[in-house]
């Protein structure tokens, strides 16, 4: 479960961006951006999903650091761009449901990961008025340290993903001008798995397209003093 790619909303020198987002699978996830130069962004972020029972879980834990530029256009639109380094790891276990030719007779995956991504984002965002809106693109390779299948290695050292992100914000009025209430939707998927399924299930799995939708609130520290 990758994060979602970055879009910080950051306009002038001093200002600053806190995201809090939850999944509708109860993933948390959480960013931090500022602009200490002019056109300059730094960027941390970081997700966690826990929890789960003994027989199914899907268990990640990952974090992120990028630096990039933005641009303010006509007062109305934001255009920007950040590339950084990732590193996390997850597992996951569940009941396929049928047998499969090499797998088992029970259907059951374990699958565990440590890995590591190098990222670059490319964003745009509308914000003339109370609602703001915009989309997201990230390109990423995600290399692998370890990749199991109840404690087998799997045979992929590294994989590129595709993930468009659509987004929106919505503040209120006069007031609470330091907070907004955010809805995103991603997709992520590797685009030569899309193209030809490889033939290692195993493969497919971890290479499989997925659907993120999460809610969150952004806070603009730099508006407190208004």
């Amino acid at each position: 479960m990758p994060l979602q790619p970055s879009a910080p909303l950051v306009r002038h020198k001093g200002e600053a961006e806190v995201v809090a987002s939850t999944y509708i699978n109860g993933r948390l996830e959480a960013s931090a951006s500022y602009s200490p130069v002019k056109q300059l962004v730094v960027r941390a972020a970081g997700g966690l999903r826990g929890g789960g029972g003994d027989s199914a879980y899907f268990r990640n834990r990952q974090m992120e650091l990028g630096v990039g530029t933005y641009r303010y256009l006509n007062d109305e639109w934001l255009i920007g761009g950040l590339a950084g380094v990732g590193f996390g790891q997850s597992s996951r276990r569940f009941y396929r449901g049928f047998e499969s030719p090499g797998v088992g007779s029970d259907g059951i995956y374990e699958y565990a990961a440590r890995y590591h991504k190098l990222y670059a984002d490319l964003y745009a965002a509308n914000d003339d008025g109370r609602v703001t809106y915009g989309g997201a693109f990230r390109l990423s390779q995600v290399r692998f340290a370890s990749l199991t299948e109840k404690g087998q290695p799997i045979p992929l050292r590294y994989m590129t993903r595709v993930e468009p992100m659509f987004f929106m914000r919505i503040s209120g009025r006069n007031t609470f001008r330091w907070l907004q209430l955010q809805l995103a939707s991603s997709v992520s998927f590797s685009p030569d798995e899309e193209k030809h399924t490889s033939p290692n299930i195993r493969i497919s799995d971890t290479k499989e397209g997925r659907l993120y939708t999460s809610l969150g609130l952004v806070i603009y520290p730099h508006f407190f003093k208004e």
